[in-house]
């Protein structure tokens, strides 16, 4: 199992760092990417565990959330502008409303997981785009995340798996006390390291951010699991040898990319 996991590593790694680094259309492409095969993950997870979804809306509002944010340049609503997203919040919740009355069977359960996929998944997650367009930093604050993850994630895994003893939940039987810290102490130092080596932000906004990302990344990554185990399924999908599916290796950054990016908005 380790080695397809690494593997995927090498290949995946440097090519998300590509894209980091092009900004503009072709990263927000991939995020856009990573948002419609999440979505399309979720969907499985909820027809695997018999929950209601409604599939069309998830899907349309859910790419439709993206794609107003990004022309409206992040913004939820402005004075004199496009608001595209304004627009497209507001009829997500007529649209899902309006096709749950015309549903043969109704279950107030299926709007409810609906928009919990809409805004889990394509609102959360599209502010990655939105961290990278930040200026002057957007760059080097989305290495920092992008990073910062990737290495709390390994120390989380090894350390845990050599020296864990506590579980950290229920819902992650794996996980451990010991291998939490260990993601947290990689989180705070490898942000603060990226700080330094940026030079475009304090050491306190830096290990405020590693703070951040150690606590939230991997309460992220338990929630995502909190899903898959009330479905039944150990990953969201075997799309990337040894890592799972799309959510399971993105899951951290459900709740890292808006605490991140408004986290930046305020701190800086």
């Amino acid at each position: 199992m380790l080695l397809p996991r690494v593997l995927t590593a090498l290949f995946g790694i440097p090519v998300v760092l590509l894209l980091i680094k092009a900004g503009g259309p072709a990263y927000a492409v991939f995020v856009f990417t990573v948002i419609a095969l999440s979505l399309y993950e979720f969907a499985t997870l909820m027809k695997l565990g018999a929950k209601p979804v409604q599939v069309p809306t998830l899907y349309a509002f859910g790419l439709l959330l993206p794609a107003a944010l990004y022309f409206d340049h992040y913004s939820a609503a402005q004075s004199g502008g496009d608001n595209f997203t304004g627009f497209v919040l507001a009829l997500t919740i007529v649209g899902t409303m309006t096709y749950e009355l015309f549903s043969p069977k109704k279950y107030l359960e299926r709007i409810g997981l609906t928009l919990l996929g809409i805004f889990m998944i394509s609102w959360c997650m599209f502010h990655l785009v939105a961290i990278r367009g930040l200026q002057p930093d957007g760059l080097g604050l989305t290495v920092m995340l992008i990073v910062t993850v990737w290495i709390m994630d390994t120390a989380a895994y090894f350390l845990g798996k050599s020296f864990g003893r506590r579980q950290l939940s229920s819902i992650s039987p794996k996980k451990t006390w010991e291998g939490a810290a260990a993601g947290f102490i990689a989180a705070v130092a490898t942000a603060l390291g990226i700080g330094h080596y940026m030079g475009t932000v304090s050491p306190a906004f830096a290990a405020g951010a590693g703070v951040l990302i150690g606590i939230f990344g991997q309460i992220s990554d338990i929630a995502e699991s909190m899903l898959k185990r009330a479905v039944g399924v150990k990953d969201s999908s075997n799309l990337l040898p040894g890592h799972g599916g799309i959510l399971d290796r993105f899951d951290s950054y459900i709740f890292l990319a808006p605490i991140i990016y408004y986290y930046a908005v305020f701190a800086r």
